[in-house]
């Protein structure tokens, strides 16, 4: 039930399931194309997209493969998408708070292929990594260890988990959680 009829107003209709768009929804494939390459600047007015993504939100609104390709690439021509610079900017972003694992998986998540992810991750160190888990480890240390041994192995647990959640590997992980102030036999990573 809808509450007002403003709401009324807004409310959307129901979506297509069948994923499949109307027999002649365009006179051609070239009327197509050009609506598709109208969607794609209408998407890439939210946010950026790599070329996948792209292509993928064309197809979900119910362009065809080739329509969604031929806007993604006409997108690119234009210089509206630009994967190298995407995946840079995200890697910027993120290498301060995140691991290179959680940031590789949002790269791949994102449609970016991986020599474009490899090349953007290539300017993330091993220290960077090891410097932003210790930062990570100490906020969440700030209170301190309990002296109780269970209950020191139990925070270190969770600091541990919540490392490994943003993506950083266990060896960086260790070395956080070691650096931090906790007794080397104690770490749970």
């Amino acid at each position: 039930m809808l509450r007002s009829r403003q709401s009324a107003r807004f409310a959307r209709a129901p979506a297509d399931t069948s994923g499949t768009p109307p027999e002649n929804a365009y006179a051609s494939a070239e009327d197509e194309r050009k609506a598709a390459e109208q969607a794609a600047l209408r998407i890439l007015g939210g946010a950026a997209q790599s070329e996948a993504a792209l292509c993928r939100r064309l197809q979900r609104r119910g362009f065809s493969e080739e329509a969604s390709r031929s806007a993604a690439a006409s997108a690119v021509r234009a210089g509206y998408v630009d994967d190298g610079a995407l995946a840079a900017s995200i890697v910027e972003r993120r290498r301060g708070k995140r691991g290179a694992i959680r940031i590789a998986a949002e790269l791949r998540a994102r449609g970016l292929e991986d020599d474009v992810a490899h090349a953007a991750m290539s300017g993330v160190s091993a220290d960077e990594q090891r410097d932003s888990a210790l930062r990570e480890a100490r906020r969440r240390l700030r209170a301190g260890l309990p002296d109780d041994r269970a209950e020191r192995r139990r925070a270190l647990g969770r600091v541990a988990g919540a490392l490994s959640r943003l993506g950083f590997s266990g060896d960086v992980v260790a070395y956080a959680l070691r650096t931090a102030g906790a007794d080397p036999g104690d770490d749970a990573a």
